[in-house]
């Protein structure tokens, strides 16, 4: 009995495979229709039905036509993808509704920004309005591993609320730049003074650890947080926080440790992060 099962999943795998095989096949034929439907074969086929020919000079003018306007456009979206670091990877767009007045498009975006991939998923509305061309975003999902950054799940919380893709990528952008100076910056501390600053959680987490090896168990823990707003306006916290035993705090009677956090604050006011930064490992360590 047991001989019978094996022998009938078998089959029921090469059924399978076999139909596995057939889709790819079918898969490779659609794909060599829509390269052989450019614009240049849809109208010479068009002309060929309406009995006029198309000379392999006009098709190669032609293309040497469109050959300037594609590379154009792939230096314009080469050029914003730079300057934003928004990269999208794929883009699909399938018609769900058609009628006399309005479109009904269903979309799926996958990019990267920075380190940070999203996906997301929208329908838009487009009216047919004397040509103009605008749309109203009627749905909105957006998946991100936000992992520990809880002000960026909600910011996306509230962006699928209120439907802005504008929004999203603005703030994405900023945010995701913040996250890079910040991994930069650590890293760079860290290969500078290797003995004398700490990350746990990486060059990519929240914060370092600064230790001074003649004071054994005393450490600053430096907190760079990247908040987001109800408005989607991206700022960097940074705090100084002492990690002190008791017994050096009640030694400490210039109360200089319990100070060095509103100091820190006056130092990036006047100095900015990376310089501020300096000054402290350079003054505790």
């Amino acid at each position: 009995m047991q001989n019978d099962m094996i022998e009938a999943y078998q089959e029921e795998i090469k059924a399978l495979q076999e139909e596995i095989s057939e889709l790819k096949q079918k898969y490779k034929e659609n794909e060599k229709e829509v390269i052989y439907l450019s614009s240049v074969n849809l109208k010479k086929t068009l002309l060929s039905y309406h009995g006029k020919t198309v000379a392999d000079h006009e098709l190669k003018k032609e293309m040497a036509v469109m050959t300037p306007d594609l590379d154009h456009c792939t230096n314009e979206i080469q050029f914003f993808n730079n300057i934003s670091g928004i990269h999208f990877t794929k883009y699909f767009k399938k018609r769900e509704h058609k009628s006399d007045n309005e479109d009904l498009y269903k979309h799926r975006l996958i990019g990267q920004c920075q380190s940070l991939t999203f996906q997301m998923e929208f329908e838009t509305l487009n009216p047919k309005n004397n040509g103009e061309s605008c749309c109203d975003v009627t749905n909105l999902n957006i998946i991100m591993g936000c992992g520990e950054h809880s002000d960026l799940s909600k910011f996306i919380s509230r962006t699928e609320e209120r439907k802005s893709l504008l929004a999203f990528f603005r703030t994405l952008s900023s945010f995701a730049e913040w996250g890079a100076y910040r991994n930069n910056i650590f890293a760079q501390f860290k290969e500078k003074y290797p003995s004398t600053i700490g990350l746990p959680l990486g060059s990519s987490g929240e914060y370092m650890v600064l230790r001074n090896p003649k004071l054994p168990r005393c450490e600053l823990l430096l907190v760079w947080k990247i908040q987001i707003d109800e408005e989607g306006t991206v700022t960097p916290v940074l705090d100084l926080l002492p990690k002190i035993p008791e017994q050096a705090l009640a030694l400490d009677k210039l109360q200089v440790i319990e100070g060095a956090a509103k100091g820190f604050k006056n130092l990036l006011q006047s100095f900015g992060i990376e310089s501020s930064i300096e000054n402290i490992i350079q003054v505790f360590c």
